[in-house]
């Protein structure tokens, strides 16, 4: 290849790669695995809060803040 047509296939390239749409990153695995656990985690937590909520309206239990004193 002679110097104009490098020159000529390399503008053609960035005509070209201006073209490509580009992709979204796919998650890594331990990406996948650390938003799963978050999830897991938060649904774990929100039914106990839940649970707790019943509890209180059974009067099973009383509300945290009433065992310790306002300053």
């Amino acid at each position: 290849m002679d110097e104009t047509s490098r020159i000529q296939m390399a503008k053609a390239m960035q005509i070209a790669a201006r073209k490509v749409d580009l992709k979204n990153k796919e998650e890594s695995a331990s990406e996948t695995f650390r938003r799963v656990t978050e999830e897991k985690e938060l649904k774990i937590n929100r039914g106990a809060k839940r649970a707790a909520k019943q509890m209180i309206k059974k009067k099973q239990i009383k509300k945290l803040t009433s065992y310790f004193v306002k300053k």
